[in-house]
């Protein structure tokens, strides 16, 4: 994640710090459930998006991540962090539930349009 970080001109663990806390916010207003969306995982998403979807500005980064996260490649080919196991991926205690994913994704960017 340093490496990364580095690497996006430190855009990447400011980014990861607002996901989390829309997942917060969305925990509180009752949209997901706790443990829906831990932090490693919110991290391991963000790790995979490419360098250059980093800058300009936060808003400007955040819909650039939606933007990739909801386009090829599909959520089965992302990677944790560790690049060991599948980020994303049903019957497996160190991925993502698949539904999770996809429900973190959809609250995540509603809440975004309501905040812009």
């Amino acid at each position: 994640m340093t490496r990364k970080h580095q690497a996006t001109a430190e855009w990447l663990k400011p980014t990861v710090r607002i996901f989390k806390n829309m997942r917060n916010r969305l925990i509180r207003d009752g949209k997901i459930k706790s443990g829906v969306a831990p932090s490693y995982f919110i991290e391991g998403m963000l790790y995979n998006v490419p360098v250059s979807e980093f800058g300009v500005s936060y808003a400007n980064t955040v819909d650039k991540c939606w933007g990739w996260l909801n386009s090829p490649p599909d959520a089965g080919a992302l990677m944790c962090a560790n690049g060991i196991h599948p980020l994303v991926r049903d019957n497996s205690h160190t991925s993502w539930p698949i539904q999770g994913y996809l429900d973190f994704l959809a609250e995540t960017q509603k809440l975004w349009v309501q905040w812009k």
